[in-house]
């Protein structure tokens, strides 16, 4: 097991440093949290730090949340709270690293919906996060292992922007597909019109990454392309090669994940089921009820069938970013009960629902083998098109979730490769991230 390691400051820096700190609180408490937000049409109107949604209550909850490491005053809270009417939002946070000698805007701006807190000592910060009521942590540790997802991240997407503007086709169609599912859909009115914008965003690029890859092959690029013959592809695979192609398939499955929160939202706004299609009268004219819903693929009405039908949907989404980002996208096959019951304590489903939760990519995006796969003589079962170095960052919590730094025997695996394959997905994440 590899003793290479990535270590974090203990007091974050201003900036993206500390947005992922107080991003991974929120997602280490439970919610489900979404990052760097831009709506540009009109230019520059408005640019969310942080938006999280706490999906445990029987109403989620949702919040903005704006984070200023430098100088503050109160045009920068009333401005937030301008953004909070703006987006129909109850429940904003402003968090800070000094006071700016304005101690009462906490009692100022708390009529209004916004709660102010001051991180002024960084050793305290998890505690005063609760006491505040945002939410617990079941495991501190946690908050660590985000922020380094979160680098992950920001580092896939300053790969993808450093690429040319001209004479390279992916790297353009990437840009475009992650401003897409990252601020379009965001905006949209209503969940169904989420569902729209984003599924026409990935029929548009159904195979981004090996489109890419066979134009780095000396190929065009082509999103539609079935083949997966590309040098390239296989190298990316096999080994974490070419992080411009991993960037790609985390986008793709930032869309999958996008859509299933969506259709959580759509399920939790109509608890009854979907309109029954057909004409309406609003006293002045004839519409069309419910049509962008029945205009979704049938594979997703179908998956809505399914997700209504499972006691703690409202969960999933939740789960699948954990799931993803968080344990790399795989399981141990021969440790998947001790796996499940941690994944049920982090997420808030009972473990004994965990594989139905794992089904969801196969309801909603059925292929023809399934999602998940076993990729050679391991215990890992994997899906399908997960980056390998967010597969490093699951494979890092289970070296502290079974302590293998100290004890490699600890794991005691049933495959001869599980050890050097969980080994080869952290050194490809720490040599990404160093």
């Amino acid at each position: 097991m590899s003793k290479k390691v990535v270590k974090l400051p203990d007091i974050p820096g201003a900036g993206e440093e500390l947005e992922d700190y107080i991003a991974a609180l929120f997602q280490a408490s439970g919610h489900f949290v979404e990052k760097q937000i831009v709506e540009s049409d009109p230019a520059d109107l408005l640019e969310l730090d942080i938006f999280v949604t706490d999906y445990a209550p029987e109403k989620a909850v949702q919040r903005l949340v704006e984070v200023k490491g430098g100088k503050w005053g109160f045009t920068d809270l009333f401005k937030v709270v301008g953004w909070m009417r703006y987006l129909d939002l109850q429940h904003g946070a402003f968090f800070i690293t000094r006071w700016e000698d304005r101690e009462s805007a906490p009692r100022k701006m708390e009529p209004l919906g916004l709660d102010v807190v001051c991180f002024d000592d960084f050793t305290t910060a998890p505690q005063r996060f609760e006491a505040k009521g945002f939410g617990s942590f079941v495991e501190p540790r946690l908050i660590d292992l985000w922020r380094h997802s979160y680098g992950v991240e920001r580092k896939f997407v300053k790969v993808i922007n450093s690429r040319p503007r001209a004479g390279a086709d992916g790297a353009v169609a990437a840009k475009t597909y992650h401003r897409q599912i990252n601020n379009g859909t965001f905006f949209a009115r209503a969940p169904e019109e989420s569902l729209a914008l984003l599924y026409e965003a990935y029929g548009d690029h159904p195979r981004l990454t090996l489109g890419y890859a066979r134009e780095i092959d000396g190929g065009d690029f082509d999103p539609h392309s079935s083949s997966t013959d590309s040098p390239s592809y296989q190298a990316m695979l096999r080994d974490g090669k070419h992080p411009e192609l991993q960037a790609c398939m985390y986008f793709e499955h930032r869309a999958r994940l996008a859509i299933l929160k969506a259709a959580v939202d759509y399920a939790l706004a109509h608890p009854e089921g979907p309109p029954e299609f057909g004409m309406s009268e609003d006293g002045k004219s004839f519409f069309f009820q419910g049509l962008t819903y029945h205009a979704l693929p049938m594979t997703f009405h179908d998956g809505m069938e399914w997700l209504r039908e499972q006691p703690n949907f409202r969960r999933y989404a939740t789960f699948w970013q954990q799931f993803l980002w968080g344990w790399g996208g795989f399981y141990l096959q021969d440790k998947n009960e001790v796996e499940f019951e941690w994944m049920a304590e982090y997420s808030g489903i009972p473990a004994d629902e965990i594989p139905t939760a794992l089904e969801a990519f196969d309801r909603f995006f059925p292929s023809p083998n399934g999602w998940f796969t076993t990729p050679g003589w391991t215990d890992i079962h994997l899906l399908k098109m997960v980056p390998l170095i967010f597969q490093g960052i699951g494979a890092h919590q289970r070296r502290i979730q079974y302590n293998l730094a100290d004890n490699v025997s600890a794991l005691n695996p049933s495959a001869p490769y599980t050890l050097s394959d969980l080994g080869k997905r952290i050194n490809c994440a720490v040599d990404f991230l160093l």
